[in-house]
């Protein structure tokens, strides 16, 4: 290659295998299974901002840079995030000129479940995309069988392990300057979360130090004002602090009212080694056996608590069982998305009637 004087060299983009894109705030999911296939990650979310620009605005811009990725580095096989489902069709409509094939990550908010009343309108075109996408991701078999009534080829995949397998079992500390237990709720109050329940649980527990994130901004505000003294409201944790906070909790709570929800903090919990604490829905107790299962409200949540905080060496000697679990079921689970991903290029045209 010449160089012209005065200019500098244009070098072009080589094409990637894999990528993955997302336009939410949090994008461990995302990232975390690019790193496992060996593809790139990226999450179009305007940050800095404790107050969220408007949707619109953010779709704008997220889509701006959607284009921008896919037309630079043309993407043999993609998968991205919905909801928002236009994420999905800004990535579909660049597949036409990019020669990619799409994948959906179809998370349960997107088919309307998790009281995500916007989803639920766009379902139409969320059907559209999925027979046109090569793959959708789900988490459970209920989804399976949507997308295929829709004509899709579904996959369920959870998550990758990420950096949080500890290298050796986790102990027990047999001192400790902090000698309150303290249990780590992951959240962001959203619609199908029991926080209120978990709020009044705390109240039966005093012994025990609750630390709740999610944005103050999403809390109610009565929430807040009536929290007993042993609940704390961290905020949005980003990655560094969130990963600090996980690894000082001495036990792990994830509670949905959906129930085919598979709560992301429940796998960190696991891969991380700590006691958890989950919803009891048929499809946490075939993925995470070795954790607490309680019903959602005051009482169960309380219970469990205590068993957990006064039998702590029990639920740790099950620790390594239960990372164990998770990690066969990822590894058949990335090697289905590896098969895909080796395919795209030489994959007919999907039927778009």
């Amino acid at each position: 290659m010449t160089d012209t004087p005065g200019r500098s060299p244009v070098v072009k983009a080589s094409r990637t295998s894999f990528a993955f894109i997302s336009w939410g705030a949090i994008s461990g999911r995302s990232g975390e299974i690019a790193a496992a296939l060996g593809g790139e990650a990226k999450c179009y979310y305007p940050a800095g901002n404790p107050k969220r620009p408007h949707v619109l605005i953010r779709y704008v811009l997220s889509a701006a840079r959607t284009v921008a990725f896919m037309i630079s580095r043309r993407p043999e096989a993609v998968i991205v995030t919905n909801p928002p489902v236009f994420a999905g069709l800004v990535v579909y409509v660049c597949s036409k000129l990019t020669g990619s094939t799409v994948g959906l990550d179809s998370h349960p908010g997107s088919f309307g479940a998790q009281e995500d009343r916007v989803s639920a309108r766009l379902l139409p075109l969320h059907r559209w995309l999925v027979r046109r996408c090569g793959i959708t991701l789900v988490t459970t078999e209920h989804w399976c069988d949507i997308v295929e009534s829709w004509g899709g080829h579904p996959l369920i995949v959870h998550e990758a392990p990420g950096s949080w397998s500890p290298a050796q079992p986790p102990q027990p500390p047999e001192s400790s300057e902090r000698t309150r237990p303290r249990l780590f709720y992951v959240g962001r109050f959203a619609p199908d979360e029991p926080v209120e329940a978990l709020i009044a649980a705390a109240s039966a527990v005093p012994e025990c130090d609750f630390y709740v994130t999610g944005r103050i901004l999403d809390c109610p505000a009565a929430l807040r004002e009536h929290a007993p003294a042993n609940v704390h409201f961290t905020g949005f944790l980003h990655s560094g602090a969130y990963q600090r906070a996980l690894a000082d909790a001495d036990l792990v709570a994830a509670l949905t009212t959906e129930p085919t929800s598979v709560m992301r903090a429940a796998y960190e919990a696991t891969y991380a080694g700590k006691p958890l604490i989950i919803s009891d829905w048929p499809a946490g107790r075939e993925l995470f056996p070795h954790a607490l299962h309680v019903e959602n409200n005051a009482e169960d949540i309380a219970r469990a608590v205590r068993s957990a905080t006064g039998d702590r060496r029990s639920l740790l000697a099950r620790a390594m069982p239960a990372k164990e679990t998770q990690l066969a079921r990822w590894n058949a689970q990335e090697e289905a998305l590896r098969a895909w991903i080796r395919d795209a290029g030489s994959r007919p045209a999907r039927p778009t009637s």
